[in-house]
Order: C-alpha cells, then sequence, then structure tokens
C-alpha cells in the first residue's frame, strides 16, 4: 500500500546558526509525499535533485533492516531556499511516507529525528535545523537545543495570521559562512531567552537586526511590518523571506499592502500543535 506523509513550512524567530538555540513556527505552506516499495533497488522520485530524498530512504533502510527501493511523488507548495524550511518539510514528508510505506505507524519525534540525520548527510543544513524540523512537522511554536536535539518547549501560538515576503534571490544554507555568525552567538541568546518568556516581537526583531547586515538582507522591511501593525516580524532562516506575525485579517492585509512594492507576498495561517505526542 502507499505510505503517505506531509509536513509544513516552518518560520524563524530565532535562527538556530549561532547559538545553537532555536525558535521556530509551523506555517500552512504544505509538502505532501506519496511513497511505494519498489521491486527494484533503487529510489525513484519526480525532483530533479534527489540527493536529499535518497538520504531520507538510506537513513529508514537503516533505521527498519529494510533493502528495498521506492517509488516516490513530491507536491510542495514551499519556496525553495528562501528561509522557510523547505528542506526540512521535505526530509519530515519523505520519512513519514517511506515508514509508512513499509508498514509503520511512526512516532513523530522519530520522524523528525531521521529527517534531521538525512539533512545533515545530504548538507542542505548547517546545524541539523532542529527547530525547523520540528515546527515543521509537530507544528505551534518550539524552542530546542539544536546541538542536543532537544526541545525545550512547545507551545501554541498567539497569532492566527501570517504575511510571507518574498524579495527575490535564494539563499543556500550550505553556502553560509557559519563561522562568521557564531560571532553574534551573545545576541541570539539574548534572542532566544525574549522568546522563552514570550516576546516574540522583540526575539524576532532582535534576531533579525543580529543575522541581517551579515547575510547581506536589508532590516527595513521588518520595521515596515511593525510600522504597518504586525505584532512581530523577522527575516526568516538565512533569507531572503521574511515573515510577520498577526493577530487579525486586516492587521495581515495592512503589511502585506506595506510590503507589496518589495516583493512577492504571500498570506499564510500559522499552524498550531498538531503532532507533539512523544517529543
Amino acid at each position: 500500500m502507499p505510505g503517505r506523509g506531509s509536513a509544513y513550512a516552518a518560520g524563524t524567530i530565532v535562527n538556530a546558526i549561532s547559538a545553537k538555540k532555536g525558535c521556530a513556527f509551523a506555517l500552512d505552506l504544505k509538502v505532501t509525499v506519496r511513497a511505494q516499495v519498489a521491486d527494484e533497488d533503487e529510489v525513484r522520485t519526480d525532483v530533479d535533485d534527489t540527493s536529499l530524498v535518497e538520504h531520507c530512504a538510506d537513513v529508514v533502510r537503516e533505521r527498519t533492516g529494510e533493502d528495498v527501493g521506492f517509488r516516490i511523488e513530491i507536491d510542495s507548495e514551499i519556496p525553495v531556499a528562501v528561509g522557510l524550511a523547505s528542506s526540512s518539510a521535505v526530509s519530515n514528508a519523505v520519512i513519514e511516507a517511506l515508514l509508512r510505506a513499509l508498514g509503520e505507524d511512526p512516532e513523530p519525534i522519530e520522524v523528525v529525528r531521521l529527517g534531521v540525520e538525512a539533512s545533515i548527510r545530504a548538507g542542505v543544513t548547517a546545524t541539523g535545523a532542529y527547530d525547523d524540523a520540528c515546527a515543521s512537522f509537530l507544528g505551534g511554536i518550539v524552542l530546542t537545543l539544536n546541538d542536543e536535539r532537544r526541545i525545550v518547549d512547545l507551545r501554541e501560538p498567539p497569532y492566527d495570521h501570517a504575511v510571507i515576503l518574498l524579495p527575490g534571490g535564494r539563499v543556500e544554507t550550505r553556502e553560509v559562512d557559519v563561522e562568521r555568525l557564531e560571532r553574534v552567538a551573545p545576541v541570539a541568546e539574548a534572542a532566544f531567552e525574549r522568546a522563552l518568556a514570550g516576546d516574540y516581537r522583540s526575539a524576532m526583531l532582535i534576531n533579525s537586526a543580529a543575522y541581517c547586515p551579515l547575510l547581506g538582507h536589508d532590516l527595513d522591511p521588518v520595521v515596515d511590518a511593525l510600522e504597518a501593525g504586525a505584532a512581530a516580524a523577522g527575516l526568516s532562516g538565512t533569507g531572503p523571506a521574511y515573515v510577520a506575525l498577526c493577530e487579525t485579517g486586516s492587521d495581515a492585509q495592512a503589511v502585506e499592502d506595506e510590503w507589496e512594492e518589495l516583493g512577492r507576498t504571500l498570506r499564510a495561517r500559522v499552524v498550531g500543535l498538531e503532532r507533539a505526542r512523544g517529543s
């Protein structure tokens, strides 16, 4: 029988690259995957870059002991290489689909851990992106210690609405100068403390003020969104995407209007906790 998997995009409150502490939230842009066990000992998929998918298949084979091939179909709504956790979402959804194709009903946190391992092997993440991976698969707002692959807290988001700005361009995480970003670890620590306290507005602003200059992104869209009525706003991942969190649909519309001349905008819902059992 086919196995199915799904996962969400994720936005950033605190980027974990500097201090290895991250905070992320789920957005309702989705990846869905359909997988079947194949007779031939290979992975066939409908995406051009097969490396991440092949590593997902490898970690599933190691985990189950099944030396089989797979046919995999992937459908994604998430823009690639813009800071919205597209790789984490694909890893999660593919791992879930492959395990289900083999007749398993995996615990959510196991899916996340296997997906992080596949992402590291494929070189699509600087830290394992444990915060992004957890938010992508579990939903809600997730605070993590990425170097320990440990969840500090899982929370329901206080906001329902999000606006995403895509100003153009792509940033491949594997090309980011991690050592340079680690220089601002004390600032990232301060942002993480604000996130722990539930002050997501300050956390995202501090995070953006630290990362934008080092990554070559403008801070103005963050300030513009706050002035337009966003509850919180900031750079997502290593960019170039920005995300504004809003309490009402009218606030989201005001932010979208403010951002419309800066690039492409998307409206999204913030996803609550869905699969957090066993974490």
